[in-house]
């Protein structure tokens, strides 16, 4: 019967979770840039920064030991990227000024 290190095991799951969350987030990215670039529209701009925020986020929860005292403020990443987010919608949805 095959035994497999079970914490290594974790540890090289979770790295390749990690990037497959990765990946996806600069995909999610490269789409809404895309979007902008035909629109012009801010809120696929910002949405497009948000989510290459989010995958900076990732690659920064990657290389941080899981023991580090500092790992928690690396979240402050994925607040900034969901208080742009908010902001996106908010700009998208609040009345045209008249000039």
């Amino acid at each position: 019967m095959n035994s497999i290190n079970v914490p290594a095991f974790n540890v090289l799951l979770n790295a390749y979770l990690s990037g497959a969350v990765m990946l996806g987030y600069i995909a999610i990215g490269y789409y809404f840039f895309r979007f902008w670039q035909g629109t012009l529209d801010r809120f696929f701009a910002v949405f497009a920064a948000a989510f290459w925020v989010l995958a900076v986020e990732r690659v920064i929860l990657l290389l941080t030991n899981p023991e580090d005292e500092l790992r928690p403020y690396v979240y402050l990443v994925r607040l900034t990227a969901f208080i742009l987010i908010i902001w996106a919608i908010i700009d998208k949805n609040r009345p045209a000024t008249k000039s």
